[in-house]
């Protein structure tokens, strides 16, 4: 064998074992280049496709609530979408609700209220407060609308708030719920200035639009006006805001919106934290949902809030009118009153809301034919109730009686002309019990003689009254009178104050109301029979002022 054939096959082993060691040492390179692409990759992954989901698994999800007025809904919406764009990890729940709805929470214990809330009515701080809770402004406004007065096509801008206030034709809804309304109550205050008008003038105008308003209430009626039910032949006045309108008008042509001339009052949308009444923690940004609530006031600022504003034919914080001087335009806007103001008139307006019955029990004693000036006393007392009854809705229950000594059956000091009964309620032939209560009170001029007999007649009718209670209306007895009793053989002034001290029921009020005629009125012996069931005693030398006494003793209740 040659030396070629015996070498031959020991380099092959060797051969092979080069190429396999070659190989081995030629995967290196590519292992450890696949392993640089697997980190890479995973680096790549984690860094751009990765991110969300690792945030979404660090994310520990913070909620806050969220109540605004419905016709801001779709502007928070926007701005809650914005917002949780850079705060993904929290949860905003939005809810939506009138002033009215939020309200309600508050006298249920077991309520949660929104901790930011973007009220519809200036009348949010008060009702807040008087439930316990604080409230502090984010923001005055984010947004803003001005109220005005919708009627038919015909409709004519009356020369004050005030001025519609007591036109007889002003349909307010409740203006505790309902901004606009609020806004047509706050409104103669705000332009007192421009009218001269008192507190006092403006109540007694509130009183008929008060009553109205709880008759309807009471006899479970709406108290709001659908603007799209308003007709060619309307003469109604409407509080709405300049917004409500333009909506409103898309469906119906036929209404039309005016501002008094003194102006319009602006309906302001601003974002309040509820459950905090801290200014410290809000301007720290400690708190979570003042740190929201500033984050979507930003966004209501932006370019793209603004737009978003005008396109929801509302105003900006600016106030300037909208493009082209739709809806009321550059019309001048009313200054805004003090809390104080808003929290009283609202108060005020619960209480003048109660519906009234009222026993009327006139003096018909021959001192009443004495003339004050051009006018007798018994003419002021009529032409005083006649005023009263045009104050009050047909709802309101009324009676009249008429007293002097002896001049009821039996010899009694008293007679019943009219029961106490609804002036709507039907009377056969002489028509509603409202047009039986007129002709009576008209009548009254010819009956007067007689002694006055006011201590009996007092008694009887304010237990008369008692058996008449009802609790949906304010129950009185008022007593027209000129004087002190002179009937001798009637009960002492010491009797009759113990005996309504006896048989008053607090469960059941029922309130004396005497209105003296003339300065004779004896106001000693008077003040104490009212003070006995909780009364008042007023004196009244013109038959207008008899709507500042009815004020005034609608209010004492």
């Amino acid at each position: 064998m040659s030396q070629d054939d015996s070498t031959a096959p020991e380099s092959a082993p060797s051969s092979a074992g080069a190429d396999r060691r070659t190989g081995l040492a030629g995967s290196v390179p590519l292992l450890v280049g696949l392993a640089l692409l697997l980190v890479v990759g995973v680096v790549a992954f984690l860094t751009l496709g990765g991110s969300d989901d690792s945030e979404a698994a660090d994310c520990v999800s913070e909620q806050v609530t969220l109540t605004t007025a419905p016709v801001m809904e779709s502007l928070v919406a926007e701005a809650v979408k914005d917002v949780n764009a850079d705060e993904p990890c929290i949860d905003i729940q939005v809810t939506i609700g009138t002033v009215k709805d939020v309200v309600a929470l508050l006298a249920d214990p077991n309520a949660e209220l929104p901790e930011i809330w973007i009220p519809d009515s200036p009348t949010w701080k008060g009702q807040l407060t008087a439930a316990g809770w604080t409230g502090t402004p984010i923001a005055d406004v984010l947004a803003q609308t001005p109220v005005g007065l919708i009627g038919g096509p015909a409709a004519k801008a009356p020369s004050s708030w005030t001025g519609a206030l007591g036109s007889g034709v002003l349909a307010m809804a409740d203006p505790s719920a309902e901004g606009a309304s609020a806004l047509a109550l706050l409104a103669p205050y705000a332009e007192m200035k421009q009218t001269g008008e008192t507190a006092l003038s403006i109540e007694e105008k509130t009183v008929p639009v008060a009553q109205t308003y709880g008759e309807r209430a009471v006899a479970g009626a709406s108290t709001e006006t659908d603007l799209s039910t308003i007709s060619a032949s309307s003469t109604q006045l409407v509080p709405a805001t300049e917004q409500a309108y333009l909506a409103a008008r898309r469906s119906n042509d036929q209404i039309n919106l005016v501002a008094p001339g003194t102006g319009a009052p602006m309906l302001q949308y601003p974002l309040v934290d509820v459950n905090r009444g801290n200014k410290d923690i809000l301007a720290s940004g400690g708190d979570l949902s003042a740190r929201v609530g500033r984050a979507l006031t930003r966004w209501f600022t932006s370019s793209a809030g603004v737009e978003a504003i005008a396109a929801a034919e509302l105003r900006g914080p600016d106030g300037a009118p909208l493009a082209n001087d739709i809806g009321l335009g550059d019309a001048e806007v009313l200054a805004k009153v003090p809390q104080k103001t808003t929290d009283d008139a609202l108060r005020k307006w619960r209480v003048l809301s109660v519906p009234s019955s009222i026993l009327a029990v006139v003096d018909l004693s021959g001192s009443m034919k004495t003339s004050i000036g051009d006018i007798t006393r018994i003419q002021l007392a009529v032409n005083a109730s006649q005023v009263a009854l045009d104050a009050f809705p047909d709802q309101a229950r009324i009676g009249i009686w008429g007293f002097s000594k002896n001049r009821g059956e039996g010899g009694v000091s008293y007679e019943e002309y009219a029961p106490l009964d609804r002036l709507d309620a039907p009377a056969g032939d002489a028509g509603t019990h409202g047009d039986v209560v007129r002709a009576e009170a008209v009548k009254l001029v010819e009956r007067v003689k007689g002694g006055t007999g006011v201590m009996d007649t007092t008694l009887a009718a304010y237990k008369y009254a008692q058996e008449k209670w009802d609790p949906a209306w304010f129950n009185s007895v008022v007593i027209f009178t000129d004087g002190a009793s002179d009937d001798s053989s009637s009960l002492s002034l010491e009797s009759l104050v113990n005996q309504l001290k006896s048989i008053r029921d607090p469960a059941k009020p029922v309130k004396v109301i005497i209105i003296g005629i003339s300065d004779d009125a004896d106001t000693g012996e008077l003040d104490q029979i009212a003070a006995a069931t909780g009364g008042q005693n007023f004196l009244v030398k013109d038959p207008n002022e008899i709507l500042g006494v009815l004020s005034s003793s609608l209010l004492n209740r």
